[in-house]
């Protein structure tokens, strides 16, 4: 689709029409139309230019600001689809204070909309007690419980990895 532009003089003679008050005009005279946007201080803007025997599809606006709030829809939308995974790192040796510090950032990323992914190693003689470290992983978890629901545990000879989405 080629970009939008301003209709400043007659190219062609018919187009499809959608007015300031947004009604339909299904064929109408381009040097009308042009007429009705000069007369409400508007651009005539031509969404596509036609094919064959298909007629033109134009709009009465203001360009530019339209121009503007395309911009910012373009923005916003890419701004949503940045959805990122963010990873903490656990010990089981964790005190409470840094787990409190830790799950701040956590709710902080869920609330932005990202995933987080809490990852704790056992190394050398931890992993002995596999299960005092899911005790600790399921303290870890339950702070996060008002910000986000956890979507998949895994758990490996070494290893406990809890994923967390909103």
């Amino acid at each position: 689709m080629n970009s939008p532009f301003i209709v400043k003089f007659v190219t062609f003679e018919f187009t499809r029409l959608l007015d300031s008050n947004n009604q339909y005009h299904p064929n109408i005279k381009v040097a009308d139309a042009l007429t009705m946007a000069k007369n409400q201080g508007l651009d005539l803007v031509c969404f596509n230019k036609a094919q064959g025997t298909d007629l033109t599809f134009c709009k009465i606006l203001d360009y530019n600001k339209w121009l503007y709030s395309e911009e910012k829809r373009k923005k916003k939308q890419q701004k949503n689809s940045r959805k990122e995974t963010k990873e903490i790192r656990l010990t089981p040796m964790i005190a409470e204070n840094d787990i409190a510090h830790k799950m701040r950032s956590a709710n902080e990323f869920l609330d932005e909309g990202n995933d987080v992914v809490l990852v704790m190693k056992l190394r050398g003689r931890e992993r002995a007690h596999m299960g005092e470290a899911e005790i600790k992983m399921n303290e870890v978890v339950k702070f996060c419980e008002g910000h986000g629901r956890e979507i998949s545990r895994k758990k490996s000879d070494g290893m406990i990895i809890v994923r967390l989405a909103k």
